[in-house]
């Protein structure tokens, strides 16, 4: 027996060490060993007034903070049946969309390009192919921006509040965000296209693939949660029926099942499930890129990143014009503090978010639960790197350990997160 590990895997969020057990050639067993110590911010949040909360679960990630902030927001009005404006909600959606654009900009070009172009970063890309480089830059930019406009900064949210906005955008200013989003298109275009046009592992995922889903939009800021392969459909207020987490001795973070089986959520269960929901463009592409129809290729999640950077270009242009044209308020609503239990979800860059808290009549949190995308994600990833690894085996040992590192990569993963 032998035993090849790969310590604090590089080009992921967090730290992380690959564990595969050989049996002279035979692969036994792989692990996704998360190292990165507990963080406990459920207990955190007990004793904490209902208007600190998402202040204090927006610092669980610093690149997903906008869809924390959103997702802990919708939970507490939940919990004290507390409405919000339609103008409300498009300001929600842009904001998480701005998280969308800078993240998926970020895994796509620093973490996962250098893998497919025989690079070990980014940095040579620069010195190579400084226009590539350069789009990553401008789209990247533009999530930060969007995030900035709408929240006040581009990380930790200020000016969502419970039931509104504390601030909006000046409308020249979104007019002016509304032409760049709309420009930045062709980028996006351009990224689905390169990333298509890298050769990827044949290979199938096994397990099922969750993400929110609407009737009339891609579900990102609301929704039932659906599962693709159990085709089932039920309210997010449903969830701890429908995930179970699990402990495990070689992870500090938990892992997710539905059903038994463990499951996959993020870009390429979203396309998987509301494909037809994309906007024209973004449809047009992917009509035309080598993605199936129902698609389990785990490596393909990077394309269907892409295919989401062109959707929320579109999308949030169309966002800018609706709160341009159509009024309304976002001003905060007035509300009575009560007692009261609230679930809300929303979809972040890397998979669908819950979160849920208990309230009580003071307005001081008794109780909460949260499951981030991570933690659902690494029961399939180990899953994965379990079927993958004996069928690149017979490699030699660095091109095993790129193709071990690729699968991970393909999840974008946020390990501190994962232990929040």
């Amino acid at each position: 027996m032998s035993l090849i590990t790969v310590e604090h895997v590089a080009r992921i969020e967090g730290h992380g060490t690959i564990s595969v057990e050989l049996d002279g050639s035979i692969v036994k067993d792989v692990r996704m060993d998360i190292v990165e110590p507990a963080r406990f911010f459920e207990p955190m949040i007990v004793g904490r007034r209902f208007d600190e909360i998402s202040l204090i679960t927006s610092r669980i990630c610093g690149i997903c903070s906008p869809t924390h902030t959103v997702t802990s927001l919708k939970a507490i009005e939940d919990a004290m049946n507390i409405p919000v404006s339609e103008r409300t909600e498009l300001f929600r959606k842009l904001l998480v969309y701005g998280s969308f654009l800078q993240n998926h900009a970020t895994h796509l070009y620093i973490f996962s390009a250098p893998d497919y172009v025989g690079l070990p970063s980014v940095f040579p890309l620069a010195e190579t192919h400084p226009d590539v480089f350069q789009r990553a830059l401008k789209i990247k930019k533009a999530g930060n921006e969007l995030c900035t406009l709408v929240g006040g900064r581009p990380v930790h949210p200020v000016t969502a509040v419970m039931g509104g906005f504390s601030q909006e955008p000046d409308p020249r200013e979104l007019e002016v965000f509304r032409d760049r989003l709309a420009d930045l298109v062709d980028d996006a275009v351009a990224t689905a296209q390169m990333f298509d046009s890298f050769e990827v592992p044949e290979f199938s995922s096994s397990g099922d693939m969750l993400a929110l889903v609407e009737d009339d939009g891609y579900a990102v800021y609301d929704g039932d949660t659906a599962a693709l392969e159990a085709g089932w459909r039920r309210p997010v207020a449903e969830y701890r029926a429908f995930i179970t987490e699990e402990v495990f001795a070689h992870s500090n973070a938990k892992h997710s099942t539905s059903g038994g089986r463990s499951f996959m959520t993020g870009a390429i269960a979203r396309v998987n499930l509301s494909r037809d929901m994309l906007m024209p463009r973004a449809a047009e592409v992917l009509a035309s890129l080598n993605v199936r129809v129902v698609e389990k290729n785990t490596f393909l999640n990077n394309v269907c990143q892409a295919v989401e950077l062109i959707d929320a270009c579109e999308r949030c242009t169309m966002y800018c014009d609706r709160l341009l044209d159509e009024g309304g308020t976002s001003v905060p609503v007035e509300f009575e503090i009560k007692a009261g239990s609230g679930v809300g979800a929303t979809e972040a860059p890397r998979g669908t978010v819950y979160h849920s808290y208990s309230i009580g009549d003071d307005g001081f949190v008794t109780g909460g639960d949260i499951i981030t995308p991570t933690a659902q994600n690494l029961g399939n990833l180990e899953a994965d790197m379990r079927a993958f690894a004996p069928t690149i085996a017979d490699l030699p040992y660095e091109e095993f350990i790129l193709g071990m590192e690729k699968l991970v990569r393909a999840y974008d993963l946020c390990l501190s997160c994962s232990v929040h």
